[in-house]
């Protein structure tokens, strides 16, 4: 019987009603047997109701099977079918191996001429199960009948399968045996595993399977249950099922469980919003597991989630230091996902921080490992970080590349508070890069999808978005139109970030329509607002634009005060560009604050970054500007320019060869002939073409920074003399000079250290010409020396941790590098870090496996360890 036809039956036979869901746990429970469908009615009242392991043999319909159906067989085939029945699913050497004996096949097939038995394809083996009724009359029968026979079968069952690390039915016939020490042993095994692979559900129905009275003596199994209710997000159970084991193990003085019943207590109360009951619950664990020895993978849990809620108690610094104190013990132990996770947290705490560069290598590092793992739920979580990252930090490239590869994935996996989000991030993107149609279109194509998940904040945010980006075109009808709804909606709210983000625009709207003073009221009673719920960088945005209209109210020291009061909060931040997008289309407040030295010279700084469309004055006849300013190259990982705080796009170059041709000039920076650039750059191209590519690419390399970027004397062409570049590669070769001079052997280390944090990766990988190819091969093996070069500095002066991260980096490159990796484990050794050591050794070995010479030469790692200790040379 279908679902449909279960609802037929019982109105027109039964004359009831039953819900679809009913109809669909009895089609479920009795696999469509209508004999039984009428005997289980009375049963059903919701729809879980009808539990085949709870029913007992007195009930009509086991009555019912055992009257038609068991009594009648032979008391050979009674037997088989009792002891077999303990197995969900069957096999012939799995039933044969735990009965221990060999006519499984005869009897299996005696019973499916009987129709007893039920048989299926898996991975092309047969598998055997009976009618789940006739198996739930069997468990019944046999629990009932030889109690200890059915627990001997269960636990048999349960050891196979755990042996075969067939988890899920090892913890059923562990339950089935009453077993409890033996689930524990299995959840804590296997457990975190399974949160790592997203396998929640089947961890939840573990735990559902214990009966209540047992799971309330058990207070490991109820942290278990709390933590999956905990991920489910079902908080207030979690809460619930967790002060229960906190009150049976501070009882007993269990110590190391209660820290990690603490642990997901403060994890609850951090996603509930109560971030100081949070952070107490985190310490205490952390003092409990520190005080009681407890084993390090739970120490450092417990200082990951601390970590995370001291983010949200605005403890920033303590967040960065504990977190990177918890990334540092899961590199050494190669915890894939914890790597992920803390470096996750890690780089969200440094983006709160400001340190915005160090944010995005952390979730960059997320990023590639969530994609490894094949987690799709914490990639998305990424890559809004990370989008967010490099939006603060002025890339809207890259930001816009990232909220689309979360885009994609949040609309396969059906997540539409993500999608509203992510596609709000993306408009933003696109308004911020003056693509302002794109952007309308953006935010009222998700406005509805808005107002379906319910989050006020989001609706609000998208009306006044749509409202500033009307501003910004010139339709103040439609921006005054859109900042109205948007208001009217956040004062129902009262949410105070609302309220305050509406008042700037309505300000903003005033102010291009001349109104000065109404503009400066909005402002200022957006202040309030925004200092209430910290919003520095609204706030600080909100003051330069009271800073810009009280300038053109001829007020300028007023305007004075609230640029110094915009300096004082980017100091906070660490990051600006947004301001830099504002300073833009105020370019006389910027050069006022400059000249009045406001902030010790911020916006003097500002006034040099800045990108403001040039006057006809300022430009070339090709229409680029030619006011000198800062140039920045980095050649290392990606070849890329930025200028005037800027970076030069793909379209803005226009082909690839200028780009290289420009970091050709910036590698040679002698005089060159035309013949000897063209002989380097376009080796195999006929002559008679040279001059063409030469000349096209030369205008598109003038055109992407300014005219006199390269310079023509006596036929000769060269880099700008006078210009102001900097760039990485050549910072990269002089400080490793400075560290190699013997006159300043006090600065080589930090000279080092400097030219390590220069080199992103190879140079310009994207460049194939020969000359690239050379200097790329010459940089490396340069880095190469630079790294074993440190790593030895580092572990004369027992700075062992920092020693093992950069044979870290060597080995990554090179995992062939026998020295890098004897160096790796020894400062683990040094450092007293044993696992760490042990875990480097077996990597090692396994790589060097395939040679058999090489592997019979390494020592046992108990030698190796004495021989490190004892400070004797590395034996091959």
């Amino acid at each position: 019987f279908s679902c449909d036809e279960v609802v037929q039956l019982f109105r027109e036979v039964l004359g009831r009603e039953i819900s679809l869901d009913d109809a669909q746990h009895l089609a479920n429970v009795t696999e469509g047997w209508a004999g039984a469908l009428i005997l289980l009615a009375d049963r059903v009242q919701s729809a879980g109701s009808v539990d085949l392991e709870q029913l007992n043999h007195s009930d009509t319909l086991f009555q019912y099977i055992s009257l038609e159906q068991f009594d009648p067989l032979p008391a050979e085939i009674k037997e088989f079918l009792l002891s077999s029945a303990v197995l969900r699913t069957m096999g012939v050497d799995s039933v044969n191996e735990l009965l221990e004996r060999s006519d499984t096949q005869e009897k299996l097939t005696q019973l499916q001429n009987l129709n007893l038995v039920l048989v299926e394809e898996e991975d092309g083996d047969a598998r055997y199960r009976y009618h789940s009724l006739f198996r739930a009359f069997l468990v019944s029968h046999v629990r009932s009948s030889d109690g200890e026979q059915f627990r001997e079968l269960n636990m048999l069952a349960a050891q196979r399968m755990e042996n075969d690390e067939r988890w899920e039915d090892a913890v059923y016939h562990y339950i089935q045996a009453a077993a409890w020490d033996n689930v524990i042993e299995v959840t804590e095994e296997v457990g975190w595993r399974m949160f790592e692979e997203g396998k929640l559900d089947t961890l939840s129905d573990w735990l559902s399977s214990v009966p209540a009275e047992e799971m309330t003596s058990q207070p490991q199994l109820m942290l278990w249950k709390g933590r999956v209710l905990h991920y489910l997000g079902l908080l207030d159970a979690a809460l619930s099922i967790v002060s229960k084991a906190i009150a049976v193990l501070e009882e007993r003085e269990d110590w190391v469980p209660l820290a990690e019943a603490l642990v997901t207590r403060g994890m609850s109360m951090r996603v509930k919003g109560d971030y100081i009951e949070s952070r107490d619950a985190l310490q205490r664990a952390r003092t409990l597991l520190t005080d009681n020895d407890a084993p390090e993978e739970k120490l450092t849990e417990a200082r990951k989630q601390l970590g995370m809620t001291l983010s949200r108690t605005g403890d920033l610094n303590e967040s960065v230091r504990e977190l990177t104190a918890v990334v540092d013990v899961y590199e050494a132990a190669g915890d894939v996902y914890n790597i992920a996770h803390a470096g996750m947290e890690l780089g969200a705490s440094l983006g709160l921080l400001g340190r915005l560069p160090e944010a995005a290598g952390y979730l960059e590092r997320s990023r590639q490992l969530w994609s490894q793992l094949g987690n799709e739920h914490m990639l998305v979580q990424t890559l809004v970080n990370l989008g967010m990252t490099y939006f603060l930090q002025g890339d809207f490239e890259r930001a816009g590349e990232i909220y689309s590869q979360g885009l994609e994935r949040v609309r396969r996996m059906d997540m539409l508070p993500q999608e509203v989000y992510l596609a709000v991030s993306l408009a933003d993107v696109q308004r911020e890069k003056g693509e302002h149609q794109a952007a309308l279109d953006s935010y009222n194509a998700i406005l509805d999808d808005a107002w379906t998940i319910g989050d006020a904040y989001i609706c609000v945010y998208i009306m006044d978005a749509i409202a500033n980006t009307h501003r910004l075109m010139g339709d103040l009808v439609q921006a005054e139109s859109w900042a109205g709804r948007a208001s009217a909606e956040a004062e129902k709210t009262e949410g105070d970030l609302e309220q305050g983000i509406c008042l700037v625009t309505k300000g903003l709207i005033q102010r291009q329509q001349g109104e000065l003073k109404e503009a400066v009221e909005y402002l200022e009673k957006a202040v309030p607002y925004l200092r209430e719920k910290d919003a520095r960088r609204e706030l600080a945005a909100a003051y330069f634009h009271l800073a810009g209209t009280y300038f053109s109210l001829k007020k300028k020291r007023v305007a004075l005060d609230y640029l110094e009061k915009v300096a004082e909060l980017v100091k906070d931040l660490g990051y600006d560009h947004f301001l830099l997008v504002e300073a833009a289309r105020n370019p006389l407040l910027v050069q006022y604050g400059a000249a009045n030295k406001v902030a010790d010279g911020y916006y003097a700084r500002m006034k040099k970054l800045m990108k403001s469309a040039p006057s006809a004055e300022g430009e070339s006849e090709d229409g680029v500007a030619t006011d000198e300013a800062a140039l920045t190259a980095f050649g290392f990982g990606h070849a890329r320019v930025e200028y005037n705080g800027q970076e030069i796009t793909d379209l803005e170059w226009r082909s690839e060869k200028s780009r290289e041709m420009f970091f050709f000039f910036l590698c040679n920076r002698r005089g060159l002939r035309k013949e000897e650039i063209v002989a380097v750059l376009w080796p195999d191209m006929p002559e008679e073409k040279t001059t063409s590519a030469f000349h096209s690419n030369m205008y598109r390399l003038r055109k992407a920074l300014y005219t006199d970027i390269i310079s023509k004397e006596s036929g000769r062409y060269q880099l700008d003399p006078g210009g102001d570049f900097a760039f990485d590669v050549e910072q990269f070769q002089a400080a490793l000079a400075a560290a190699a001079d013997p006159q300043a052997a006090d600065e080589a280390l930090k000279q080092m250290e400097r030219a390590e944090r220069l080199y992103k990766g190879q140079f310009a990988p994207e460049f194939y010409s020969e000359w690239a190819e050379t200097l790329r091969w010459q940089l490396e093996e340069k880095y190469m020396s630079l790294l074993g070069s440190l790593s030895a500095a580092y572990n004369e002066a027992g700075e062992f941790k920092k020693s093992a991260d950069i044979c870290q980096k060597i080995v990554e490159l090179d995992e062939f590098n026998e020295a890098a990796w004897y160096r790796l484990m020894s400062n683990y050794i040094q450092a007293q870090q044993s696992e760490a050591a042990k875990y480097c050794y077996n990597r090692y070995i396994q790589i060097v496996s395939e040679d058999e010479d090489v592997a019979a030469d390494v020592p046992d790692f108990d030698d190796l360890v004495k021989e490190i200790m004892a400070g004797l040379p590395k034996t091959p």
